[in-house]
């Protein structure tokens, strides 16, 4: 009996250090997995904090970064702002600068040749005729200085117009200094387009500039090279043969009434001047008028 008791309470030892030793575990794991969830907690919350942070302009549902319009229209009323606006102007300003220094640098540069080419001795030339080719050649050469820069110019000049053209404001379009630059735009746009003989893009031009303002409308030179370009595009569909008779007419009218119209602000209407101008404008629409008869 003795013997036993002696082994109940060795086993009755064990089973306590047993189920101390696997509470102790338990309680480990317990406070492990604690530990780890509270961490993963707080990283969650912490990239919900930093996405806040970073995502501020979706914050309140609208992702609008990368936003493409399917229909133009609400994009296009930005336009409308005087902001763009006068951004559109700066540019056409800029182009215009542009051009007119390329004007400006060939101008200076031709003073400064035919200057060098009048005070230059040319011992070496013992003929007449040597002196008639050089003289020729330095006319072709300053010529050729002035048709490349013009034609450069306008280059600037034609971004320039199609740069203001976008401008939509109407605030600014009525503004007498945006006008003023405008009128200033066209002109020399023609000016240099009719010396490189480019009659045809220079009467649309015209015609807007006239009718800008009444200034522009009694500015003698708009209808000068009006009549001018009227008469070579009458001239130009005269001689083809493919050319309907009504154009021509529609032309030989626009360069009458042009011619009329300089005459008329340079001298006035009852000057000798006008009326000899009209009887000869009349006596070509009469013939015109026999030839289209016959």
């Amino acid at each position: 009996m003795v013997f036993k008791g002696v082994i109940y309470m060795k086993l009755r030892s064990i089973i306590e250090k047993t189920s101390a030793s696997i509470f102790g575990i338990f309680l480990i794991f317990a406070l492990s997995s604690g530990a780890a969830y509270s961490q993963e907690t707080t990283q969650g919350d912490a990239a919900a904090k930093t996405e806040d942070t970073t995502g501020d302009k979706a914050k309140d549902g609208w992702m609008t970064t990368d936003y493409k319009p399917y229909i133009s229209t609400i994009k296009d009323l930005e336009k409308l702002s005087k902001e763009y606006s006068e951004f559109l102007l700066k540019r056409s300003v800029d182009e215009y600068s542009k051009g007119f220094d390329t004007l400006e640098d060939m101008q200076s540069e031709t003073i400064r040749l035919t200057d060098i080419y009048k005070n230059t001795k040319y011992l070496n030339e013992k003929w007449y005729w040597q002196e008639v080719d050089r003289k020729n050649a330095q006319d072709r050469y300053l010529n050729r200085l002035k048709i490349e820069a013009k034609m450069k110019s306008v280059t600037y000049f034609t971004r320039a117009i199609n740069t203001l053209d976008e401008v939509k404001s109407n605030e600014l379009k009525n503004n007498d200094k945006f006008v003023d630059y405008k009128s200033k735009l066209f002109r020399i746009y023609v000016s240099v387009q009719y010396d490189l003989g480019n009659m045809k893009p220079c009467i649309p031009i015209l015609e807007r500039y006239i009718t800008m303002r009444d200034e522009n409308r009694k500015d003698i030179w708009a209808y000068k090279y009006l009549s001018s370009c009227y008469a070579v595009m009458e001239a130009m569909l005269d001689k083809s043969s493919k050319t309907n008779e009504e154009d021509v007419i529609f032309y030989k009218n626009k360069k009458n009434h042009s011619t009329l119209m300089a005459v008329e602000l340079q001298y006035g209407v009852e000057s000798p001047e006008y009326k000899e101008v009209q009887k000869i404008i009349q006596q070509d629409e009469r013939k015109s008028q026999v030839i289209n008869f016959q």
